[in-house]
């Protein structure tokens, strides 16, 4: 996954590839198919890792709290600077009709429809988790982009809280 952060899904060669992983280029061909297969694989591993962490966030706060941890850490952290692996790709494949703007589609999808279940159950009765996920979605990747951005930290942080605050209802 490293390799795809640093170049991009379209920009990563099958040379770039082979060095980031050590695999010979038979092993890599055997392994996953092809370069789009390797693609599709990480692409899914990382949306796997993404959902078990919303998971595992969700099921331990309150919705503030829940939705305060996660902004704050794509405000904060956000992979090391790198960004989200999905929303980078989209932005990347916005409009391309190839087999990973189809994978990361399908990610995404995947990882909505988790937020979308961890927010139900968290949500109080009468919100439509379905629009609370999409508000949370997109807050999250402007957050990402700020980040990116180099806004300073402690205005990142405070957004992250007014955002949690307001998209949890208080």
């Amino acid at each position: 996954m490293q390799a795809l952060w640093a170049g991009g899904l379209a920009g990563t060669s099958v040379d770039d590839l082979l060095r980031a992983t050590g695999l010979s280029r038979s092993s890599l061909y055997n392994s996953f198919g092809n370069r789009e297969g390797l693609l599709a694989e990480a692409v899914e591993r990382y949306a796997d890792q993404q959902i078990a962490a919303l998971r595992q966030l969700f099921a331990q706060r309150s919705l503030e709290q829940a939705l305060e941890a996660l902004l704050l850490d794509a405000a904060t952290s956000n992979h090391q600077g790198r960004g989200c692996l999905l929303v980078n790709a989209v932005g990347e494949l916005h409009d391309s009709t190839d087999s990973a703007a189809s994978v990361v589609h399908a990610a995404f999808t995947r990882l909505a429809d988790a937020m979308e279940r961890a927010l139900r159950g968290v949500a109080p009765k009468g919100v439509d988790a379905g629009e609370l996920c999409a508000a949370v979605m997109a807050s999250i990747a402007g957050l990402r982009t700020l980040q990116r951005a180099a806004l300073p930290l402690a205005q990142r942080q405070q957004a992250a809280r007014r955002l949690a605050r307001a998209l949890a209802g208080g």
